[in-house]
């Protein structure tokens, strides 16, 4: 139980920031609904995401891990199926510089802004979980 609330509490604090970063993240009562997603997000991570790699380990081991991501995507579809009060949009953003590079426009629709936002996801919370991790003492 207490890996399922530290999970929450670093799964809202992701999704805040996965909004922030491409703005697709829809929610409807803004506290609650976040909570309610990161909880089910938590409890997929916790509960159902060992199932799946078990399951599904010979197509793991075929795309070298990256099947991987496509369960963490499930559990965004999960969410997003199971409250109507959250929904991930398309990702549209506009051409921009950086540093002086051009980045060009970028379009994804449908899974594949599933899978970007999931991608993305995952990447704040490791580096959210890399923040908080305790150092073994000496």
């Amino acid at each position: 139980m207490k890996k399922i609330l530290k999970l929450t509490l670093l799964f809202t604090f992701s999704l805040i920031t996965v909004n922030q970063i491409w703005g697709n993240l829809e929610f409807a009562n803004i506290p609650l609904t976040i909570i309610k997603t990161a909880f089910i997000l938590s409890v997929f991570e916790v509960l159902l995401k060992p199932i799946l790699k078990i399951i599904l380990f010979p197509i793991n081991l075929l795309t070298l891990g990256l099947f991987r991501v496509v369960i963490d995507t499930l559990g965004l579809y999960l969410a997003a199926f199971v409250f109507s009060d959250f929904y991930v949009k398309d990702i549209h953003t506009l051409p921009t510089l950086f540093f002086g590079l051009k980045i060009p426009e970028l379009n994804f629709n449908n899974f594949i802004a599933f899978l970007v936002t999931s991608l993305t996801i995952g990447l704040i919370l490791n580096f959210f979980t890399l923040i908080i991790k305790k150092k073994p003492k000496k």
